[in-house]
């Protein structure tokens, strides 16, 4: 089962929501999943900062330069909008909620939710493309063939980098790289099972998992342009019933 499964997109409705004037600079946005933040750039300037909800330990936000795939508006617990990331292993974006409670915490299956009167101001200012970095300290799960996530994708750079896997990066735990695993273990005397736990991440040197900021982030001003930027309130929008089930897990 795939990682966040979406809703059926309903029609269009009209909504009474104040927006904000539009960045004047191209956007990218930055997701933090360590403090749980949205911040859209506007150029190389912090523009705005939105709390979010993330994925819970078990079922973690994939870390990774994306993009917008997809807009639509929703309903049900996705709150009243929906963005797709271009993340090929699976369903996850950043959508509203119902349980503006879950705001700020470790609560989903890794999609990242918003407040629903923060989403419709995202949502405005971004198109399919915009540039989205999700960014934190990578978790280490145990992982096995079938896993999916941005562990499985780290393991795979690890393996290739040493000429032991050859197959694509694509986040997904296959054969062959099982295969990988267990070649590598078996060269460095750990138990030679094709699982990927804490022994086998520390002999790739992925163990502790260090945090990695793109490049230009680094550069960029983190002030945002206008004071009060981090949003806090929930939105009050009701949203239709949902004609499918909410988030699903692996």
């Amino acid at each position: 089962m795939l990682p966040c499964l979406a809703f059926v997109p309903l029609p269009a409705v009209t909504l009474a929501v104040p927006m904000e004037p539009r960045p004047k600079e191209p956007v990218r946005l930055v997701i933090d999943a360590d403090r749980r933040t949205l911040s859209v750039y506007s150029g190389q300037s912090l523009f705005r900062r939105f709390p979010v909800a993330v994925g819970k330990p078990s079922t973690p936000t994939p870390l990774g330069s994306w993009q917008i795939s997809e807009k639509a508006i929703w309903g049900g617990a996705f709150g009243t909008r929906w963005m797709r990331l271009s993340i090929p292993y699976g369903i996850y974006g950043v959508h509203g909620t119902q349980n503006p409670a879950s705001i700020g915490h470790l609560a989903s299956h890794g999609c990242v939710r918003m407040y629903n009167r923060d989403v419709e101001q995202v949502y405005a200012w971004v198109q399919e493309g915009t540039p989205v970095d999700v960014v934190g300290i990578p978790p280490r799960r145990t992982i096995v063939e079938g896993s999916r996530g941005g562990e499985v994708t780290d393991v795979q750079r690890a393996l290739k980098a040493r000429g032991l896997y050859d197959g694509p990066v694509s986040g997904v735990f296959t054969a062959p790289l099982t295969a990988a695993v267990v070649r590598f273990q078996e060269r460095h005397g750990l138990r030679s099972d094709g699982v990927v736990r804490r022994s086998t991440y520390e002999a790739l040197g992925l163990y502790p998992p260090r945090r990695v900021d793109p490049p230009w982030l680094e550069k960029a001003s983190r002030v945002p342009q206008k004071a009060g930027a981090m949003q806090a309130a929930p939105g009050a929008v009701k949203t239709p019933v949902p004609q499918r089930a909410p988030c699903a897990s692996l």
